[in-house]
């Protein structure tokens, strides 16, 4: 089974910031990952243009109108951004669809709503266990997820990923 994978702007900007979004297509063993028009838009308007641009294997694709319509009638989703909207509603009709988002109300409605999301400590957790970082490589991401994307772990979830 091949997973389709979804990124959204805060999981995307955070693997280019650190140049690790390699790790990823990696892991998952894809080609490409999907990219929504307002994620997309949202990272284009930052210091991130350039490496947006120049990563090969970001698919733009568009959720379904109906889909986002539908699901903007909820008060909890029409308060989320619209690049999380946008992806979860892509989600909700993608087949075999992972969702890649670190924000907190976005996973826990998409959760809610049946899609599979998993946020960056969750992917650096399945990426130890699978053996294709070493607790060093996890320092050194952790670190650099730190200093250049002011991301920081949980005293407990930082333990974990570097038991």
């Amino acid at each position: 089974m091949t997973v389709s994978l979804i990124i959204d702007a805060d999981f995307l900007s955070a693997f280019l910031k650190i140049e690790r979004l390699a790790l990823v297509f990696q892991f998952y063993g894809v080609e490409r990952l999907q990219v929504t028009p307002a994620v997309y838009r949202e990272l284009a308007q930052t210091s991130l243009l350039a490496p947006l641009t120049n990563q090969s294997g970001l698919t733009l694709t568009i959720p379904a109108a109906d889909q986002l319509e539908t699901l903007r009638q909820d008060e909890a989703f029409h308060r989320l951004g619209v690049g999380e909207q946008e992806s979860i509603a892509l989600a909700l009709t993608t087949e075999d669809a992972l969702l890649l988002s670190n924000d907190n109300q976005a996973r826990q409605l998409a959760t809610a709503l049946g899609v599979t999301v998993i946020n960056i400590p969750a992917f650096l957790l399945a990426c130890k266990l699978a053996g294709v970082l070493t607790r060093h490589n996890i320092q050194q991401i952790i670190d650099d997820l730190w200093q250049k994307d002011y991301y920081k772990f949980r005293a407990d979830v930082q333990a974990q990923l570097l038991a």
